[in-house]
Parts: C-alpha cells; sequence; structure tokens
C-alpha cells in the first residue's frame, strides 16, 4: 500500500467510511485489507467491501477512503467506477516488483480483522520475509531482500485459532528458525506453510523440531 500520513489523512476526531476492494477476488484472504480494516475498526471508523451495483448510485454518498489491493500482475483490473474521495492502490498487481510502499508500522503489525472474510478458526501471517534463493520465477529477492529475517511473533495473528496459515518464503533459511518453530509448536495448531520448506536447508535438528507438532498437525509442503 501506498504509504501516506495516517494522522493527518485521518485527524482523530473524525470518523470516516472506508471501502474495501479485493481486486483479485475473494477466494484467498487479503492481509493488507484485513489489517487495514482492523485499524480503522480501532479508530471508530466503519468500514465495509465496496459494492459497485449499490455504492455507484446515483443517490449513494461517496466513502472518505477506497482501498484496492491488487497481488497478481495477471489480475484484471477492477472494472467499475469507485466512488470515493480518496483511492489508495497497493500491491504487487499495481507496483510491480517492489509492492509499492509498506503500511506503516502501526498497521503492518496490528492483528488483522478476520471477520471481514468470515474467517473464523484460521489464522494467516508472516513470520519473515525474504529469501537467499533468487529464484528465476519469484520476485520475493527482490521485493524483500536476498536474507530471510524475521518480522513477528506468531501472537501477532494468531489468538488460539486451531489452523495456522503461514505465508513465509523460507521460513527455515531465518537465523530466528528455531525460536519461531517453537512457537508454532506450543500453539498445537494445525500448521499449514503454504510456500513451503527449502529441503536444502533442512538438517536432522530443523526435522526434529518440525516432528515435534502432533503429526495429525502438520501440513508442511516441501520446497
Amino acid at each position: 500500500m501506498t504509504v501516506y500520513d495516517y494522522k493527518e489523512l485521518i485527524p482523530e476526531d473524525m470518523k470516516k467510511r472506508i471501502a474495501l476492494i479485493d481486486v483479485d477476488g475473494h477466494n484467498y484472504p487479503n492481509l493488507p485489507l484485513m489489517k487495514l480494516a482492523a485499524w480503522h475498526k480501532r479508530r471508530g471508523d466503519s468500514v465495509e467491501w465496496y459494492d459497485p451495483l449499490f455504492h455507484n448510485s446515483a443517490y449513494a454518498p461517496p466513502f472518505d477512503i477506497a482501498y484496492m489491493s491488487k497481488v497478481f500482475t495477471f489480475t484484471p483490473d477492477y472494472q467499475y467506477p469507485v466512488n470515493a474521495d480518496k483511492i489508495i492502490k497497493g500491491g504487487t498487481g499495481y507496483f510491480y516488483p517492489d509492492g509499492g510502499d509498506p503500511l506503516p508500522e502501526e498497521i503492518e503489525h496490528i492483528y488483522p480483522d478476520y471477520s471481514i472474510y468470515g474467517i473464523t478458526d484460521t489464522a494467516f501471517g508472516f513470520l519473515t520475509r525474504g529469501c537467499p534463493r533468487n529464484c528465476d520465477f519469484c520476485i520475493v529477492s527482490e521485493k524483500e531482500g536476498s536474507k530471510s529475517y524475521k518480522v513477528a511473533n506468531l501472537s501477532e495473528f494468531w489468538r488460539g485459532q486451531k489452523n495456522i496459515v503461514l505465508c513465509d518464503p523460507n521460513l527455515i533459511a531465518c537465523p530466528d528458525w528455531k525460536d519461531l518453530i517453537q512457537q508454532l509448536i506450543d500453539s498445537r495448531a494445525r500448521i499449514d506453510i503454504n510456500q513451503g520448506i527449502d529441503m536444502r536447508l533442512m538438517t536432522e535438528e530443523k526435522a526434529e523440531m518440525i516432528k515435534k507438532n502432533p503429526r495429525e498437525s502438520r501440513t508442511f509442503r516441501l520446497g
């Protein structure tokens, strides 16, 4: 997302109407939109999905801000007019390959609002960013850096859900891998590392730690 001074954009004593547009569709939850929803709701703003059939009518008042997030370059852009005073676009689908400016820290590290997607028992997030592999088909190294580094503890986006989906590009390349895997073990949740595990970095120690998760709780794709 493009970085703005949100405190200037939205003074504390002014409540706003906020619209969200997941340009890729609703087949997979969009983490930046969930964080933006959480931040705006915390300050008392109203947040809802943009509905072009309703919100583009002649009688509909404009939203104060509409956020449009697009992850994939192959996704067609949003085809409808957007009735908002300010439109903020973000994601690699709009700003390839670096994804544009990051979210401000206070929004990046907020607990996501899973309710906007109706998610009740799964947590989504990143413990690490970056990857040393520089694969031709992947933009992670260019976007996030060629070293894996810790960006969060599990508690930042997990509060007891039975399922955890990690989007980390190369978890076990991170120097803090042991602490992070221990956090996953302690959660007793079903773990899905959806970008896989880099088998070139697998060691007996790492394999033994991964095995500590109950068998029914492990879903590790191998890379």
